[in-house]
C-alpha cells in the first residue's frame, strides 16, 4: 500500500509542472492578423505596425490577448483569413459580397478613395461613363465600390489587376495605365516613398472622390473564434471612441507620427 501511495505522489509531482505549463499556454491567448503594407495606416516598418495596428494591439492587450501580425500580398492574406489560417485581416472596406463571408468590425477610420493620374494626362470625371475605354490600374483583392466592380465585370474599361499597390503606381508613372484608384492618404505616402522629388511632381489625384468608406477588421464567418474576437474588438473600440483616444491615434496618422518613427502616446 505504501508503494502505491509513493507512486501516486511521485506521479502527481511529475505531472503538476506539465499541467501548470499547459494552463500557462492556454491562458496566453493569441490572435493572428494577416495584413499588407498600406502606409500610412499599416506597415511592418512602423512602431506597433502603424496607428491601426497600435489600436488593435491596445484593445486586445486589455483583454489579455497577444496580437501577431504577418504581411502578405492582399489576395493571399484575405484567402488565409477566409480559410482560418489567420484569425482576421485588415484594413478592409465591407462590401455586401464580403459580408457574406466575413463579420465586419465597427468602423475604425474613414478612407477617401480617389483616382490618381499623371499631371500630363488631362483626366476629368463626373461619373463612371467618363472612364469608358480607359486603362485602369487595380490591385488583386481590393474592392473599389459596386459601380467600379460592375463596370469591370462588363469590361466598360480595361483593367488588369496586379498583386501590389506599389507596382500599380510604378505602372502609372510609366504611363501604362491612365488612372489608378487608391486611398488618398495611402497613395501619397506610397508616392513619397517610391519616387524622387522630381517624379513626385508628375503624380496628382482628381478632387472628386470615388467614395468615402470606413475601414474595418474582418473575421471569417466559418471560424468559431471570430465572434469572440469581434466582440472584444468592438467593445474596446467603443471605449476608445468614447474617450477620444481613437481620434488621437488617427490624428497621429495625419501628423506623420508613425511615418517619422514614433507612435501615439509614446
Amino acid at each position: 500500500m505504501r508503494k502505491i501511495v509513493c507512486f501516486c505522489f511521485v506521479f502527481f509531482a511529475l505531472a503538476l509542472p506539465q499541467v501548470i505549463a499547459a494552463e500557462g499556454i492556454k491562458n496566453t491567448e493569441r490572435i493572428r492578423v494577416a495584413t499588407g503594407e498600406w502606409v500610412p495606416y499599416v506597415s511592418k516598418a512602423y512602431k506597433h505596425h502603424g496607428a491601426i495596428g497600435h489600436v488593435i494591439e491596445k484593445i486586445y492587450a486589455s483583454e489579455g490577448v497577444q496580437v501577431e501580425f504577418a504581411y502578405f500580398p492582399w489576395a493571399r492574406g484575405y484567402q488565409m483569413a477566409k480559410d482560418g489560417v489567420f484569425d482576421t485581416t485588415m484594413p478592409y472596406y465591407c462590401s455586401p459580397e464580403r459580408e457574406k463571408l466575413f463579420y465586419c468590425s465597427d468602423p475604425i477610420v474613414n478612407g477617401e478613395q480617389v483616382y490618381f493620374h499623371r499631371t500630363d494626362y488631362p483626366f476629368d470625371w463626373k461619373g463612371i461613363n467618363d472612364l469608358k475605354g480607359l486603362n485602369v490600374g487595380a490591385t488583386l483583392g481590393y474592392y473599389y465600390g459596386e459601380e467600379f466592380e460592375k463596370a469591370e465585370r462588363e469590361r466598360f474599361f480595361h483593367v488588369q489587376r496586379i498583386a501590389s499597390d506599389e507596382t500599380n503606381f510604378m505602372v502609372l508613372m510609366k504611363g501604362r495605365v491612365n488612372v489608378f484608384p487608391q486611398d488618398k492618404e495611402v497613395g501619397y505616402a506610397m508616392v513619397r516613398r517610391l519616387f524622387s522629388k522630381e517624379e513626385i511632381k508628375l503624380i496628382t489625384h482628381h478632387s472628386k472622390p470615388i467614395h468615402t468608406k470606413s475601414l474595418h477588421l474582418i473575421f471569417a464567418r466559418n471560424n468559431e473564434k471570430s465572434q469572440r474576437h469581434l466582440e472584444i474588438f468592438n467593445r474596446g473600440l467603443k471605449r476608445m471612441k468614447d474617450s477620444g483616444e481613437l481620434q488621437s491615434y488617427m490624428k497621429a496618422i495625419s501628423d506623420g507620427v508613425y511615418v517619422d518613427g514614433g507612435a501615439y502616446g509614446e
